[in-house]
């Protein structure tokens, strides 16, 4: 199968990870696979690095003729749009093609998209993808497609190199200073508002015991220094010793292996990639019950869930795993196994290649 991926984002955060290594998987099964992308973008250069062809695209004009000279040339049979602004490109584009267009939507929306522009273009799409039962029914609720177009298909992430490894924890945890016994509890995410870098601190303060030690794992975001910066200078001063700032890390599962607890306190997230990437690296966590992440938990079966947007209660529940090894080994365990058994890379390209055969059908 020929598959060409459009992606004009310029950001660099979970969306744009994934697409990369979905297009790198797609791949390696055989399947013939190029990247329409913008040049100034960081996942331009992550699909060179994993062997996939890109094309140098803008969401304007002149990138909707390039694209559309792209896919007379190509053929391909499914134009797979990763980001729904850029439909605005792909649907003109492929006017006249035999090729089918895919969308992904990764991100909830607040504006409903019926009016005649919409409906002209979505009418260009013959099937989609939401990562998120909530993602799913957003995009019924808000664009022209039919249910029956709308898969649901969860993110997956690379669960052999996320996994417990004594190895990994016993140097990472010497590189932090960290005693025997001593509790590590941390967080993993972009620094912006949205990921609950307020609440963790807030949660961390209160706790019952101080002989615990922090993780913040994740860089500024793009465009928001000033945030990330206040949150380190405020980490610094409520935690004061007893708290490690890694900045974005390639490497982040060697990190997650010396933490003792994960802690996912995001306002908003349409699925919960971190979350998933804690729980195959077999770790209790913790999380506000909302939006994609009640895909992802169960609460008390592999993760324990607390009211959203409510620090005393996020503390109340980090507070239980603290007290309790016996219930962190037993959520650590079935964590793994959720990972492995539902959220794996693989299980996302098998329910991916299916949307796309449903479109060529």
């Amino acid at each position: 199968m020929k598959v060409l991926h459009v992606c004009t984002s310029r950001s660099w955060g979970g969306m744009e990870m994934i697409v990369c290594r979905l297009a790198r998987l797609q791949r390696d099964a055989g399947h013939q696979v190029a990247f329409a992308c913008d040049a100034r973008a960081p996942i331009r250069g992550a699909c060179g690095e994993n062997g996939v062809a890109t094309i140098d695209v803008r969401c304007d004009l002149a990138g909707m003729l390039r694209l559309r000279r792209e896919i007379a040339a190509a053929r391909p049979d499914i134009v797979h749009v990763q980001y729904s602004r850029d439909l605005n490109i792909a649907v003109p584009s492929n006017i006249g093609k035999a090729g089918r267009i895919v969308l992904t939507k990764q991100i909830e929306s607040v504006v409903v998209k019926r009016d005649p522009w919409h409906r002209l273009l979505y009418a260009g799409v013959s099937r989609a993808t939401g990562i998120s039962t909530m993602i799913r029914d957003n995009l019924i609720a808000t664009t022209p497609l039919q249910p029956g177009q709308v898969d649901l298909v969860h993110l997956g992430i690379d669960t052999g190199r996320f996994r417990p490894d004594a190895a990994a924890r016993a140097e990472t945890r010497r590189e932090l200073g960290l005693a025997e016994g001593t509790l590590a509890i941390g967080m993993m995410g972009r620094m912006s508002p949205g990921k609950g870098f307020d609440d963790f601190l807030e949660m961390a303060a209160g706790l019952g015991t101080p002989k615990a030690f922090f993780v913040l794992i994740g860089g500024h975001s793009r465009n928001e220094d000033d945030y990330g910066v206040r949150v380190e200078q405020r980490a610094a001063d409520i935690l004061a010793g007893r708290v490690a700032l890694t900045g974005y890390r390639e490497d982040r599962q060697r990190w997650l292996n010396a933490l003792d607890i994960f802690v996912f306190p995001s306002h908003a997230e349409s699925f919960g990639l971190a979350l998933v990437e804690a729980m195959a690296t077999g770790l209790p966590c913790v999380a506000y019950g909302k939006d994609g992440v009640l895909d992802i938990v169960r609460d008390g079966d592999d993760g324990l869930l607390a009211r959203p947007r409510d620090v005393a209660d996020l503390r109340a529940r980090t507070d239980q795993l603290i007290a309790d090894a016996e219930l962190r080994a037993r959520l650590g365990r079935a964590a793994r196994r959720t990972a492995a058994e539902r959220f794996s890379e693989q299980r996302m390209l098998a329910g991916t290649l299916r949307c796309y055969e449903a479109a060529l059908a």
